[in-house]
């Protein structure tokens, strides 16, 4: 499978893990799934980790995510977005479109330091 989304019950948020090259409609279902778990569980908080994406979007796919991961996202919710440092560039952008409506995402490449904090009050 090219992604695996897991509910983290102890610390109340979903992980979504990408790996491969995941196209942008795989990447919507993918969304789907994560969208319907936060909302069955009640949950606002989002781990998404592409450290094993294989390829990486270009300029107008970004703005294509950037659209997918705002629509229906949780107003109090936070997302941390785990990278491999070649891809940080591009997601410190996809950072500041979502923060320009309103999603709280931070960029990470460190797995360890995004999960500490998106569990953080």
């Amino acid at each position: 499978m090219i992604y695996t989304v897991i509910p983290s019950q102890k610390e109340k948020f979903v992980s979504l893990i990408c790996t491969g090259d995941m196209t942008l409609a795989e990447m919507t279902t993918a969304w789907g799934l994560v969208q319907l778990g936060l909302s069955r569980l009640g949950w606002k908080r989002i781990l998404v980790d592409v450290t094993a994406l294989q390829t990486g979007p270009d300029t107008a796919e970004l703005f294509d995510l950037a659209k997918l991961f705002w629509h229906d996202f949780p107003q109090t919710g936070r997302m941390a977005l785990v990278v491999r440092w070649e891809q940080s560039t591009l997601a410190k952008l996809l950072e500041t479109l979502l923060r320009s409506v309103g999603v709280y995402l931070t960029v990470f490449v460190s797995e360890e330091m995004a999960e500490a904090w998106i569990v953080e009050i």
